[in-house]
């Protein structure tokens, strides 16, 4: 079976396809994934066949010629869109396939703006997180950021629960490690002394890291505190890690309400990775993600 994938300029985007391209050439079939000239190399990384269409509008895919061409020459029986990627609807209504369109952390359906061109929605965010009901099909999250090494540091066991830090925002360094000093946890950020503000301490429990991958970090953490990641958002809790997020996300208040994190201030972080109410929600989320459908089985019933 031939199956075309289209995705936007956005690697979490991509990365939210990605288990589903694999999952796809395992079972034998011949997977494409198109994008702008500029994605190329990222959807490389994911080791499928890229497709490069013409230049256009990086933020999303929602009209390609490119695109269609295409599908008329490689003739697919199914082709797969992130949300972002409507020009992937199109193309497969133009050869007569099967579409399928993928959400995720990042998306926000409407029951009342369904895409009635689409004959599939599968959805990677578990149904306690969603935003929105809907003709949806669940589909298991399996985290994936990109290739990563697994840094010398992490290949030692920790003396101590650790937690991970990941900012975008510099100025939230200050109330963070203000928060976590003398705090009986490690905490581990991905980030350059120069990064930290001038006049902000550094606690003696704060790990300044070259490279802190979520993919081989995560497993080994008791908690997670992010600047509204929706993609780091969605791994933590596959991985029943309590998080607090310090600004709103399309995520972030989904995962409050279920009880498995927190939004606020930095000063949460020092109870975050010692809250049982909080660890046992965590876990309830991460079950109900890893009872859902794996993407194998979903091939299984495209084929079908």
């Amino acid at each position: 079976m031939r199956v075309l994938m289209a995705a936007p300029s956005s690697p979490a985007r991509l990365h939210n396809l990605a288990p589903l391209a694999w999952a796809l050439r395992t079972a034998g079939h011949d997977v494409k994934i198109a994008g702008r000239p500029s994605f190329v190399e990222e959807i490389l990384r994911t080791s499928c066949v890229a497709v490069e269409l013409e230049s256009g509008d990086e933020a999303t895919l929602a009209e390609s010629a490119a695109l269609a061409e295409f599908a008329e020459l490689w003739r697919p029986q199914v082709v797969v869109s992130d949300a972002g990627a409507p020009a992937g609807t199109a193309a497969a209504r133009a050869v007569g396939a099967v579409a399928v369109r993928v959400l995720g952390a990042l998306d926000e359906p409407d029951p009342g703006d369904a895409d009635s061109a689409v004959d599939i929605t599968l959805d990677t965010v578990p149904p306690s997180l969603r935003a929105g009901g809907g003709p949806v099909r669940a589909v298991r999250h399996v985290p994936y950021f990109g290739p990563v090494v697994v840094p010398n540091w992490l290949r030692r066991k920790a003396r101590r629960s650790r937690v991970l830090l990941s900012l975008t925002d510099e100025t939230m360094f200050g109330p963070v490690f203000d928060a976590v000093a003398e705090a009986d946890f490690e905490l581990v950020c991905a980030a350059e002394a120069a990064r930290i503000p001038a006049g902000v301490a550094m606690p003696a429990n704060v790990r300044l890291v070259d490279s802190a991958p979520p993919a081989a970090l995560l497993p080994t953490c008791a908690a997670v505190v992010h600047d509204g990641d929706a993609a780091l958002a969605l791994a933590a809790a596959a991985h029943g890690l309590p998080q607090l997020s310090l600004t709103e996300s399309a995520i972030a208040p989904r995962i409050a309400a279920a009880g498995a994190g927190k939004t606020g201030s930095g000063a949460e972080v020092r109870t975050l990775a010692a809250d049982e109410k909080l660890r046992r929600a965590a876990n309830a989320v991460r079950e109900e993600i890893a009872a859902l459908p794996a993407p194998r089985t979903v091939v299984a019933e495209l084929i079908r």
